[in-house]
């Protein structure tokens, strides 16, 4: 399941799926290290990026890591005031 508020919050725009696919963006991981470690194609990966980035309404990998620190779902850093901050 879900383990903190920004992941319920996600869960209201993304899918399940979807949420696996980001955290797996967010460490870094290439469309084929996703697709082998989900067990799905790497054109289903392409696709769940397109309808995360539609969702959360940004252009590129670095805007969904951006957007994944902003929402707080990533622990240790905070954004305020445009800048990001080690917490």
């Amino acid at each position: 399941m879900f383990q903190n508020s920004a992941e319920m919050s996600l869960k209201h725009l993304l899918t399940r799926r979807e949420i696996e696919v980001l955290k797996l963006i967010v460490a870094e991981k290439t469309s084929s290290e996703i697709a082998e470690e989900l067990s799905i194609s790497i054109r289903t990966v392409e696709t769940h990026r397109k309808n995360i980035s539609t969702k959360t309404k940004v252009r590129n990998p670095i805007g969904l890591v951006k957007y994944a620190i902003q929402s707080g779902f990533i622990d240790g850093y905070s954004y305020r005031a445009k800048k990001f901050v080690l917490v």
